[in-house]
């Protein structure tokens, strides 16, 4: 019944956000016929690791992600981590799965600004806390000593960071999978709150694997939508790479990128978000620091793309 009620004020919200414009999907751009984008390295190159649904990783393979992370940041100038959730898979010992990630992602602290959120496989649904282990490890403690931390909903089931990345002042605001209205309108108000600085949506359920809007994804428009300083968005879920562009009427049109290898053949894969301010470029790289390799999806044509910056 709380479900069902959470979808209909989610609804009612939706369409209260729509009011604000409405949005046309483009088709995925497809890569076919562009060479590989490797990454590069210089001091106007700003890149943002995008990481997601790494349920499937065994301890090793936590660490050497992280790892690398860490050691390439000078590197290829990683200046935030994103990571849109689905952090461990339920069954099994969940807390030492739990104790494995945060081990792993805690490598960042102190080196590399960082946010995570609860992906569907994070939330114990059959509990009347569902997020009850991911607010112990991933709540609003992690960030107690983060000065870009703005704030938080429910323990970060929704939480807010104020980032800079080269000359660019962002608010990042995340979203749990299937999130209620308070969360929603959480998100709206600090969107609004800080409507100088540039906003970027990263949530987990957004797109479907065919690129379209997914029912969650419907409702989270909105929020882009009502928002006009929302120029990106970011998630997982479903296992596919790529983006596709959300038009609006005023004018925005908001690249939506999804990222998640976690059925890719090339293990440690993730999206490398490239920001090159001189050329006035955003570029999306599939590689993986364990092994060095850019197979990402190898049958895909869209794990990598060039696009406009979008602000």
């Amino acid at each position: 019944m709380k479900r069902i009620l959470a979808l209909v004020l989610s609804l009612a919200m939706l369409l209260a956000f729509s009011a604000c414009g409405s949005g046309i999907l483009e088709e995925p751009t497809s890569a076919e016929s562009e060479p590989v984008y490797a990454l590069q390295s210089g001091d106007n190159i700003h890149t943002i690791a995008l990481v997601s649904d790494t349920q499937k990783y065994g301890e090793k393979t936590y660490n050497e992600l992280f790892d690398a992370l860490v050691a390439d940041k000078d590197t290829y100038g990683i200046e935030y981590v994103v990571h849109t959730g689905d952090i461990i898979q339920e069954g099994g010992d969940l807390d030492a799965k739990w104790q494995v990630a945060k081990a792993a992602i805690s490598k960042l602290d102190g080196v590399i600004p960082y946010g995570v959120l609860a992906g569907n496989h994070d939330q114990n649904v059959n509990s009347d806390a569902p997020f009850e282990a991911f607010s112990k490890y991933f709540g609003d403690e992690t960030y107690k000593d983060c000065e870009y931390f703005a704030g938080s909903y429910a323990d970060c089931q929704a939480h807010a960071q104020l980032i800079t990345i080269g000359s660019t002042d962002f608010i990042f605001v995340y979203l749990c999978s299937d999130p209620d209205v308070d969360c929603m309108k959480f998100a709206g108000e600090m969107f609004a709150k800080y409507s100088d600085r540039v906003g970027v949506l990263c949530t987990h359920k957004y797109l479907e694997d065919d690129f379209e809007l997914s029912e969650t994804g419907e409702f989270l428009s909105g929020i882009v939508k009502a928002n006009e300083n929302v120029k990106l968005v970011l998630c997982g879920h479903e296992s596919a790479a790529g983006y596709v562009d959300l038009k609006l009427d005023d004018g925005r049109v908001v690249p939506q990128i999804m990222a998640d290898y976690q059925d890719a053949s090339n293990e440690g894969s993730i999206m490398y978000l490239q920001i090159d301010e001189d050329a006035g470029t955003l570029t999306g790289i599939s590689y993986s620091p364990i092994t060095k390799s850019y197979d990402g999806y190898r049958d895909c044509d869209t794990d990598q793309f060039q696009i406009k910056l979008p602000w």
